[in-house]
């Protein structure tokens, strides 16, 4: 009997085992495609049976993207937007999280709805009033502009998450802290920061990925080259009588990156960041 139990476990995990490496395959293949398809020669882009592994390497494709285009110009506009985004969006919503979670003030339950009220709305809906306006204070074509933008959907998403994982925080510890001597800032930077981490870091991310990868924002706000960003300035590849395959995937590629080695690096605090605010049985 305990023969044909440990024969069915054993099936049963080899089946789930092979269940997630498919779909890790499907998901990931297209990923070593675009990679593929970055180092290929344009004759083999092009030939009539493809294949996954090149027969000869080559950097034509990232030369041209990288030399031949203003991409240097586009890397470092997305690099800047993101990082700025990042940042006024985690100092925003940290300390208005821990306000809305800490203290009793008038107008606490206004704007805790307004900040839910803002995830009603998708970005098609908003985007003529948020150019409307910015025509008339004049930040549009410029990267300020478009850091502002991100942030009317970064803070409050954040502000909402933050806030939730604050709740869960025991108060007890922040008492401790300022019998210690701690002031309430100190509390803060001292106690409530470092605890939070995982919950930061995973805002944190979803600010960088929203800022690095929105496309209709760019190109709407946006006119000039010298301020393209990288999501626009790829499409920009695709032609109306050619597309340029080879540095479309090597542009392509280097966007990428950024964000997978960001997701490895902050692995682990994505795992405990994911359960942030969950409810506890």
């Amino acid at each position: 009997m305990a023969l044909v139990e440990e024969k069915k476990r054993t099936a049963r995990m080899v089946l789930i085992y092979s269940s997630i490496t498919i779909i890790i395959l499907i998901l990931v293949f297209p990923f070593f495609w675009m990679l593929s398809t970055s180092i290929k020669d344009k004759t083999e882009i092009f030939s009539a049976v493809p294949r996954l592994i090149p027969n000869r390497i080559t950097l034509e494709n990232y030369h041209k993207m990288w030399f031949e285009s203003k991409f240097y110009t586009y890397f470092i506009n997305s690099i800047i937007v993101s990082i700025a985004t990042t940042l006024v969006a985690l100092l925003v919503s940290t300390f208005l999280a821990y306000g809305l979670a800490r203290f009793r003030f008038r107008g606490k339950s206004v704007i805790f709805n307004m900040l839910i009220l803002t995830q009603m709305f998708p970005l098609p809906l908003l985007i003529i009033t948020i150019y409307i306006s910015f025509v008339q204070i004049k930040l549009v074509d410029s990267l300020m502009g478009l850091v502002i933008s991100y942030c009317t959907f970064a803070v409050p998403f954040s502000t909402l998450m933050l806030k939730s994982y604050f709740d869960d925080l025991p108060y007890e510890l922040e008492e401790s802290a300022a019998i210690d001597g701690c002031s309430p800032v100190s509390t803060i930077f001292k106690i409530v920061i470092p605890l939070s981490a995982p919950a930061i870091t995973t805002m944190g991310l979803f600010a960088f990925i929203l800022s690095w990868q929105e496309f209709m924002m760019a190109l709407t706000l946006i006119r000039t080259t010298e301020f393209r960003t990288l999501p626009v300035a790829i499409s920009m590849m695709v032609g109306v009588r050619e597309i340029f395959w080879g540095p479309l995937m090597a542009g392509s590629t280097v966007f990428t990156l950024p964000v997978v080695i960001m997701f490895m690096y902050f692995q682990k605090n994505l795992v405990s960041g994911m359960t942030m605010g969950a409810v506890k049985a």
